[in-house]
């Protein structure tokens, strides 16, 4: 019996992307590796234990998720330049202006605009539309979760050429097919994080703040 053309055709775009990206994944390991590894030996060896800059620009998404009122998913996303200076930042939320108890926080409803969906703007976005003054060309982002295809595209134009995220949201994979397929056609480098410390700490007490790294 003959294959289903369709079935053929994303059999052979998923085998195409997921070889794409393996070969760019084999590319950027070649490249990247080596400065992780230099920062954890650093870092291990050092009796002053510090943040290297992909923990810290992480764990700036992690903090800047505490600030978003969405119930059920907290995302943080971090802009840097190339010199790793940080230039923006942003959580998801609903938009500027309206009261965050105006609209609803449901995953699930009678309607789709019953739910959260239609209305709140994810971290990435809110990181691209903050930074109004530097150009983004040629920056990285950090997200704490893998950017959807909506905002693959706001990416994409606003110049970034890396993404760097923590976390793979439980969507199934063909949802991730059209971020991955986007990046992977206009360069943009896009790999999961990996921290070189285990836990970070930050305690705040009678208004002194102090922050502890376990490697």
């Amino acid at each position: 019996m003959a294959q289903n053309p369709k079935i053929s055709l994303q059999n052979d775009f998923e085998e195409d992307i997921s070889n794409k990206l393996l070969d760019e994944g084999v590319r950027e390991k070649s490249v990247l590796e080596p400065s992780l590894d230099i920062s954890l030996q650093y870092a291990k060896s050092s009796n002053n234990p510090y943040l290297p800059w992909h923990d810290y620009f992480m764990s700036l998404c992690y903090l800047t998720a505490a600030r978003s009122k969405d119930p059920n998913t907290k995302v943080g996303a971090c802009i840097v330049d190339k010199d790793n200076r940080v230039v923006s930042m942003g959580y998801n939320g609903m938009p500027r202006g309206i009261n965050d108890n105006d609209l609803p926080w449901s995953k699930t409803g009678a309607n789709s605009y019953d739910t959260k969906y239609p209305y709140v703007c994810h971290a990435e976005m809110n990181a691209i539309l903050n930074e109004r003054h530097t150009t983004l060309d040629d920056c990285s982002l950090y997200v704490s979760k893998f950017p959807c295809c909506e905002c693959a595209k706001l990416i994409i134009q606003s110049g970034i050429k890396r993404v760097v995220f923590s976390e793979l949201k439980p969507d199934p994979w063909e949802e991730q097919v059209p971020t991955r397929k986007m990046f992977s056609l206009t360069g943009v480098s896009c790999r999961k994080f990996i921290p070189t410390i285990h836990q970070l700490s930050l305690n705040v007490t009678d208004g002194v703040g102090s922050v502890s790294i376990t490697k």
